[in-house]
């Protein structure tokens, strides 16, 4: 079954990147590949994020853009405290971080990987109430994937999001949400 805004379910949905700074990020994917326009969350600190199973409270933007029928994510984090994020740019630097995967049925998701001894590292709530996971395949594939909880909410949100991509009139890059 395809989601609404075109791409199949339990498939990747986003390609998400670690930046240093967001709000320039924004304005070299608009100029070098017309991504746009933007949504922009932030700074706004988690209050349900898990890693490695102990509460973190970091300091997070994160901005949303579709080029296609793909999301792509930018996150950036504004402390140092241990998190999915810092670990990558410690390891990595800032660049990719992880593939979304839309999950119609969560809990079943995190049940066969827990069969595979995949657990989460990374676990939190988005600002509708959407659960995402965070599974570490960079040994075996490059990056992290994020399971996402698609509900109705979060369909109807990544689908406003895409219809605004196609009916945008480049004036407003940014929208703060």
């Amino acid at each position: 079954m395809n989601l609404k805004f075109g791409q199949p379910d339990n498939s990747v949905i986003q390609l998400a990147y670690v930046v240093a700074d967001i709000e320039t990020s924004i304005r070299e994917y608009h100029q070098r590949m017309s991504v746009g326009p933007w949504q922009l969350r932030g700074p706004f600190t988690t209050t349900s994020a898990r890693y490695h199973g102990k509460a973190v409270a970091i300091s997070l933007s994160i901005a949303h853009a579709f080029a296609g029928h793909t999301m792509i994510e930018l996150i950036q984090q504004h402390d140092q405290l241990p998190s999915v994020y810092t670990d990558t740019i410690t390891r990595t630097g800032y660049g990719f971080h992880h593939w979304g995967v839309s999950c119609p049925d969560f809990d079943a998701k995190l049940e066969a990987l827990s069969t595979e001894n995949k657990a989460p590292v990374f676990e939190d709530k988005t600002a509708i109430g959407t659960r995402v996971a965070y599974v570490d395949f960079r040994d075996s594939m490059g990056g992290f994937v994020e399971y996402i909880e698609m509900t109705e909410a979060a369909e109807a949100r990544y689908t406003a999001m895409y219809a605004r991509a196609l009916t945008w009139d480049k004036k407003e890059l940014i929208t703060r949400v």
